[in-house]
């Protein structure tokens, strides 16, 4: 453990950090077109990784996955450099963590929905991509900010209410 942190907040460190590599690691365009694949196109499991990973390059994947990283970097940098550890901090973290990973999934959903949903592809979806890393910065910092006051809320007004006797 952490020099000066109890037993309670180092595991709650410890599973927010493994959460957040968790997601940056697994939640890419090539994993949601893969629940594509299966779900809305009807390909078994590894059908769809076939499918998914038939073109697949790692030039192509550190492109895209550093654009995704964007994000990533602003809150790991905001959970480590910004004040205290308290439970404000701790909603800003989770929330802005869980609005970061869930508009990247419903974007790559949306963006790639077209080559298993039946429709034609426009020319210009795959731009999406680039631009929504900087909206899952706009969406993460104003979910950050709810997790905030949320946290400080609890903190201040609900928590001390079950340690009263």
């Amino acid at each position: 453990m952490a020099e000066g942190l109890t037993k309670k907040e180092w595991i709650g460190r410890t599973i927010f950090w493994r959460t957040y590599f968790v997601t940056l690691l697994f939640v890419s365009v090539n994993m949601v077109k893969w629940a594509l694949a299966v779900i809305v196109g009807g390909y078994g499991i590894w059908d769809g990784f076939k499918d998914v990973f038939e073109y697949f390059s790692i030039e192509d994947y550190l492109f895209v996955s550093g654009l995704r990283l964007i994000p990533y970097v602003l809150l790991a940098l905001a959970v480590r450099f910004i004040g205290k550890a308290d439970a404000a901090k701790a909603g800003m973290a989770w929330l802005s963590l869980l609005t970061i990973t869930g508009f990247h999934a419903w974007g790559y959903w949306m963006w790639q929905y077209n080559y298993y949903g039946g429709e034609h592809v426009s020319s210009t979806t795959s731009l999406d991509f680039i631009f929504m890393p900087f909206f899952a910065v706009y969406y993460g910092l104003i979910a950050g900010a709810i997790g905030w006051v949320l946290g400080y809320i609890y903190s201040r007004f609900i928590k001390p209410t079950f340690h009263q006797s």
